[in-house]
């Protein structure tokens, strides 16, 4: 079977149709070519972007070579629910152009980025992307680090006197434009550049922060010999992702013009401040999954979308976000609920097999960066407890001492200093162990004692849940907050 190429398509005439390579992009992974790309082919075919991207994996991957061999084509498969229809579609990605490789072409990189073409950046350099190393030298060949390989290709750029760029960081950082432009002027300073450059750097280039959300599967390698099959060809470039996207850009009308998303129809947002967007996903779509995932699990279940199948885990969950989560927002409620009603898509997604057990992974610090907000937010709005918050904190009790479900043993995933303390209260009564929990300023930041009436309410729910068990605890739980 023959490899994926305009060749192969019997569209070798259209090599020469190349589009201006305007877009360089730090990353070749799933998720970049699942849904920046994606969103780059769309504009390009419905709002005249013309624009075509380069390529620069950040290692030694051998992608490199695959993107080149296939011509920067590959396949797109979006798949899940989508405004209450389930989706499945098939996309070939046309935007790429060619991937560089950064460690034997880092003079032709250098090169590139004084072209008259380039106008944007975007990167994925993963959590640990974005992050200053003071051993990285301006004369290395390239530098380690993204944000040194990127001051050093800029200085490059406003060398030859070209204009600014537009960057666009898509790791999942808070403020990571504000982060990736501090940590490049801080090489630049260490490295002594000139003054001239430190004022282009800051005037002349926009480093924009941003917020991205879709689920990425990436290559279905138990699925591929059939797609392939399909096909006609081979394609060692799958990607398959959910078709929800979100694209949150700090920006003013005039990047929205430059950059078309909108006018394609895409779901990217320019707005002021991307912090209440940042705020509405980890509340709703993280803190949904961890207000209901150790207790789904306890209850019998083992992925997310079994849950949304079962009528009072998904009561729960409704409830959490409708009425516990949403109310402390600060975006409109109108906003709030749609995202809210696209996360229970999500989650019902017939394409992926999310583990509830890898979701658990290091609870409670997802519990206190995700949950606890809404619980303190409810309380100071309202007066009172978020009912099914608070049973959530009852629930990662249960899950981190119990230890077995239905005879059988599971694992239980966190920092050492969290398991060690529930080995030590294992034995506690409920009272005792959220008592002991909740004052565990290390873990939560505060006393949760001090909360009014919280530490009795997870007592009881936590008795409860040992008492009756997790399904029927739950049960109690929705009649309890129905009243």
């Amino acid at each position: 079977m023959e490899l994926l190429s305009y060749r192969t398509l019997g569209t070798e005439a259209s090599l020469s149709r190349r589009m201006p390579e305007r877009v360089l992009q730090f990353g070749d992974g799933n998720f970049l070519r699942g849904f920046v790309d994606d969103f780059i082919d769309q504009m390009n075919e419905k709002a005249n972007f013309d624009s075509s991207v380069v390529i620069v994996p950040p290692a030694s991957t051998g992608k490199t070579g695959r993107i080149n061999r296939q011509d920067g084509l590959y396949q797109l498969y979006l798949r899940g629910r989508l405004n209450g229809q389930v989706v499945n579609q098939r996309r070939l990605i046309r935007c790429v152009s060619r991937a560089l490789d950064v460690f034997t072409q880092w003079q032709e990189l250098l090169d590139f980025v004084c072209g008259d073409e380039l106008r944007f950046v975007i990167s994925n350099t993963t959590e640990a992307g974005i992050v200053y190393d003071p051993t990285c030298r301006f004369d290395d060949c390239p530098p380690a680090s993204f944000p040194a390989k990127l001051t050093r290709l800029l200085w490059q750029r406003w060398h030859a006197g070209k204009p600014g760029l537009i960057l666009l960081p898509c790791e999942l950082i808070a403020d990571n434009g504000t982060v990736l432009r501090d940590t490049v002027l801080r090489h630049a300073a260490d490295w002594a550049l000139e003054e001239d450059f430190l004022r282009w750097l800051r005037e002349e280039n926009r480093f924009c922060n941003t917020l991205v959300d879709r689920i990425v599967t990436g290559y279905p390698a138990a699925q591929a010999p059939r797609l392939n099959a399909e096909n006609g060809y081979e394609d060692a470039l799958l990607d398959t992702a959910e078709p929800f996207g979100l694209w949150v850009i700090e920006g003013d009308e005039a990047l929205s013009r430059e950059f078309p998303a909108q006018k394609a129809g895409l779901p990217v947002k320019f707005v002021a401040d991307h912090h209440p967007y940042k705020e509405q996903k980890v509340r709703i779509l993280n803190g949904g999954h961890t207000s209901m995932v150790l207790a789904a699990y306890l209850a019998g279940h083992d992925i997310v979308r079994d849950c949304m199948e079962d009528d009072v885990i998904r009561s729960y969950l409704e409830g959490a976000l409708f009425q516990e989560i949403i109310p402390t927002l600060s975006l409109s409620r109108e906003d709030c609920e749609t995202f809210a009603r696209a996360v229970e898509e999500r989650f019902a997604n017939p394409y992926i097999d999310h583990r509830l057990l890898d979701i658990a992974l290091n609870s409670v610090s997802k519990w206190r960066a995700r949950v606890l907000p809404s619980v303190t937010a409810y309380l100071e709005k309202t007066g009172r407890l978020p009912v099914r918050l608070t049973f959530s904190f009852a629930a990662l009790c249960a899950f981190y001492t119990q230890g077995q479900r239905s005879g059988e043993p599971y694992p239980v995933r966190d920092e050492a200093a969290v398991l060690n303390f529930f080995a030590a209260h294992a034995g506690d009564t409920a009272e005792a162990l959220v008592t002991a929990l909740a004052a565990q300023e290390n873990f939560w930041g505060q006393d949760l004692n001090q909360l009014p009436g919280f530490t009795a309410a997870a007592a009881d729910d936590l008795q409860r849940i040992r008492r009756d068990g997790m399904a029927a605890a739950m049960e109690a739980c929705r009649k309890e907050a129905a009243l």
